[in-house]
């Protein structure tokens, strides 16, 4: 009997091409999550980029196109650069319109302005900022320098032997070094064989002279005899006194007296009793000390501050609580090479003393700033640069910039003419420069009058910023704005530097404060203009 089961259907078999497909749907299906984990990843990582990009297409969809290009430009006043507007208008401190520029950009400064910042009143105050104005003042520059009393080597005298050949010191008056000598009086007695014997013949021609007096020939050749005797022995130094003497009291044993010529101390004494010495020997050196001199040591680069006839203080140092008093008398022509000095002399009166060759002493010399030579030759450049107003009324194309904001005529607006005085007329930029020309014209119109004789120009020496290659100063240009100014200065007196180019009276300068005022051009160089500093690139404004 056939069984009514139906046997069960199977699978047909996988063939090659079978098992490939599946295969590759399985690495299909593993790949598409791969791939979500991956693009969900960069989402999460470059999410606010994303988010930045759309923001812009969806303003640019907007129409905010043209506010992105206006905002790369800003309008800025040229005198107060503490006013920047996104939007042309006018500058609500001195009504000028604003100018434009580039974010970032550095503001273009008048000439001779290296820097321009401007500070809030709280931040001033917070600095500490305090100014002083550019005043004229008698400086007085001082070198001190070491000095050494000396001999006045004009009231110096050397006393020698003139008798002809050896001579023998037969007696001393001056016996010991230091003892005080009169003028005209004896220092030692000298015996000499060549002085005796023209002794001798003087009086044997006196001799003669007398015992043929009745003898014509005598009377014509005996006086000159005597006379050729006399001259003899005034030539080895007996004077016309002593020869008379020999001759009235026939003294052929007579001794020849050195005598001082000057009086003063005996400083140098080389001979003794005795002593055998030859013509031309020096006996003795002797020194008027009622006069001395004070060799001061100045170096060569202090020299051209020294000239003959000034002011010089010595204090010694052995004489306490005196001040001498003198000018400078004579500076060496030579620079003495190993200590790299030049010596400079003055004369000193000394009739008590005090003051005793080789005394040390602190020497000052002082003198006025404005009559130094490197000032006045300075002075004298700078006059030669002064500028001079050909016209008194010039027209536009004269003048062609505003003396007050140095920009070009016409590039602020029409040209407004000013009348100073009838003969004096103007040409200004803008309305806001007329106010400022009026309270200060001379700072910008004419040079400073001369200073007061004996006074210069001077600013305190907390206001000056060196940087190495050149010195600055800020002066308060307006209210709350200071500007960076070069300025050539001499040497320091005290707390003042006196002030030869850049700068007038009266401006106002930075006292305290002045390093952070410039700190705040460093920090912000787009805002302050060109910094004389180290260069640095353009940044953009913050």
């Amino acid at each position: 009997m056939r069984s009514s089961v139906q046997p069960l259907m199977t699978d047909p078999p996988l063939t090659r091409r079978r098992k490939a497909w599946l295969v590759f749907k399985v690495i299909e299906l593993r790949l598409r999550f791969i791939m979500i984990l991956v693009v969900t990843g960069l989402v999460f990582g470059y999410w606010d980029e994303i988010t930045n990009r759309f923001e812009k297409w969806q303003r640019n969809r907007s129409g905010l196109t043209q506010s992105t290009v206006e905002s790369s430009v800003e309008f800025y006043c040229p005198m107060h650069p503490s006013v920047v507007r996104e939007k042309t208008a006018n500058c609500p401190i001195c009504g000028m319109p604003l100018s434009q520029r580039k974010k970032g950009q550095k503001t273009e400064l008048p000439t001779g302005v290296l820097a321009r910042v401007s500070l809030a009143p709280n931040r001033i105050a917070q600095a500490g900022i305090r100014t002083e104005p550019v005043a004229y003042r008698a400086l007085t520059e001082s070198i001190t320098t070491v000095g050494q009393i000396q001999f006045d080597e004009r009231r110096l005298a050397r006393i020698s032997s003139k008798a002809k050949g050896l001579s023998r010191v037969e007696k001393l008056y001056a016996n010991f070094t230091g003892d005080r000598v009169e003028a005209g009086k004896p220092l030692a007695e000298l015996y000499s064989p060549e002085i005796y014997q023209a002794i001798r013949e003087l009086l044997m021609a006196k001799r003669n002279l007398s015992e043929r007096s009745q003898s014509a020939s005598s009377r014509s050749i005996g006086p000159d005899i005597l006379e050729i005797g006399r001259e003899k022995l005034a030539l080895w130094g007996v004077t016309p006194a002593q020869m008379d003497d020999i001759l009235t009291h026939n003294r052929s044993d007579f001794k020849l007296p050195l005598l001082s010529p000057i009086t003063g101390i005996v400083v140098r004494k080389n001979v003794v009793e005795g002593q055998y010495v030859n013509e031309g020997d020096p006996l003795f050196e002797v020194a008027d000390l009622r006069h001395v001199w004070v060799t001061a040591q100045v170096f060569e680069d202090q020299i051209s501050r020294v000239f003959v006839g000034q002011k010089v203080h010595a204090v010694i140092g052995a004489v306490a609580g005196k001040t001498y008093e003198g000018t400078v008398a004579f500076i060496d022509p030579a620079l003495n090479p190993e200590t790299r000095t030049v010596a400079v002399r003055y004369d000193l009166a000394n009739p008590a003393g005090d003051l005793k060759p080789g005394m040390y002493a602190t020497v000052t010399v002082k003198t006025p700033v404005s009559e130094t030579p490197l000032f006045r030759e300075k002075l004298a450049l700078q006059n030669q640069k002064k500028h001079v107003v050909a016209k008194p009324s010039p027209t536009v194309a004269d003048q062609k910039i505003c003396p007050v904001t140095k920009k070009e005529l016409g590039s602020m607006g029409p040209p407004i003419n000013l009348s100073l005085s009838a003969n004096q007329k103007v040409w200004l930029c803008c309305n806001s420069c007329e106010e400022k020309l009026k309270s200060d014209a001379l700072k910008y119109l004419g040079t400073p009058e001369p200073a007061p004789t004996g006074y210069v120009l001077t600013v305190p020496e907390s206001s000056v910023i060196d940087t190495g290659t050149r010195k600055i100063v800020y002066i308060e240009a307006e209210p709350g704005v200071f500007e960076g100014r070069e300025v050539t200065l001499g040497p320091r007196s005290g707390e003042f530097f006196p002030v030869l180019d850049g700068i007038g009276p009266g401006q106002r300068v930075a006292t305290s404060g002045s390093f952070l005022i410039d700190a705040e051009t460093r920090l912000n160089p787009g805002i302050s203009g060109t910094y004389f500093g180290s260069s640095q690139p353009d940044s953009t404004k913050p």
